[in-house]
């Protein structure tokens, strides 16, 4: 069975491939391959710090990104009085940075360093999907090789996620086949030079080998703005691979349904 899957990957990778090579030197249609592998550590009760490396390319072969991510998490356990709630809306704060370098085949190469801050909260669903809303704020930071200055940017991402059960179970979910699904939304308040997000749509399909280790291959659909001027937009079509390492001790008490599932998001 595992092997079916592995092989169904495969193919539709080496597809993926062999199409964006047929296609004319223009970005503004492209194939992207994205692959990142993820780590979370725990450190004092209800806060943790998780980290991401990753690599993207893109057909035509313009440029090769490297990045790394670290992010500070802190759940919240606290409800506002006043919202006379048995949970607290918002389940958790994220403090990050980023970096990413850059090297591009047809001019200089470029880095960005990047500050972010966000929240994350559900809100009520249908039964058994959970609906995980994350609003981030984004500092970016931008700076060409070619003795130009830096370029300074701002904006507002949106992101909401969930996941499907393959199958139901009757026992907890600590082995198996899910569907992880997430659209994100990007305002750009001050555009920087290059990668302007606009909008990203991103199926999925995730295996969790154990509580420690799970896999996400998505097919997705992005649209760019690649430079700050207006109508350089581009649809980017992207297969991506994310690897998800986690040190979090599993906690004792049974988990619902529900809780289990929201463990899956990311």
């Amino acid at each position: 069975m595992k092997l079916k899957y592995f092989i169904f990957f495969l193919l539709l990778f080496i597809f993926f491939e062999s199409t964006s090579q047929e296609q004319e030197n223009d970005i503004k249609v492209n194939s992207q391959f994205w692959g990142d592998y993820n780590v979370k550590y725990p450190l004092k009760k209800f806060k943790s710090i998780s980290g991401l490396v990753g690599y993207r390319s893109i057909s035509p072969h313009i440029y090769d990104n490297i990045l790394l991510r670290a992010v500070y998490n802190i759940e919240n356990k606290k409800s506002l009085k006043i919202l006379k709630l048995e949970k607290p809306f918002i389940n958790s704060y994220h403090l990050g940075a980023r970096m990413n370098y850059i090297a591009n085949q047809n001019f200089k190469d470029s880095f960005e360093f990047r500050l972010m801050q966000g929240i994350k909260f559900y809100i009520p669903s249908i039964k058994a999907i959970p609906l995980r809303n994350y609003i981030r704020f984004e500092e970016r930071f931008q700076k060409t090789f070619d003795g130009s200055s830096w370029n300074v940017g701002f904006r507002f991402r949106y992101r909401i996620s969930t996941v499907i059960k393959w199958k139901n179970h009757l026992f907890e979910f600590n082995k198996g086949i899910y569907i992880p699904i997430n659209v994100e939304f990007f305002l750009n308040l001050k555009k920087v030079d290059r990668f302007n997000d606009v909008v990203r749509f991103s199926p999925g399909l995730g295996y969790k080998l154990n509580d420690d280790w799970k896999f996400e291959l998505y097919a997705s659909y992005h649209n760019t703005l690649n430079t700050a001027r207006e109508g350089n937009t581009s649809n980017d079509f992207v297969i991506r691979l994310r690897i998800f390492k986690s040190n979090i001790k599993k906690e004792t008490l049974p988990k619902t349904e529900e809780e289990q599932l929201k463990d899956l998001i990311d």
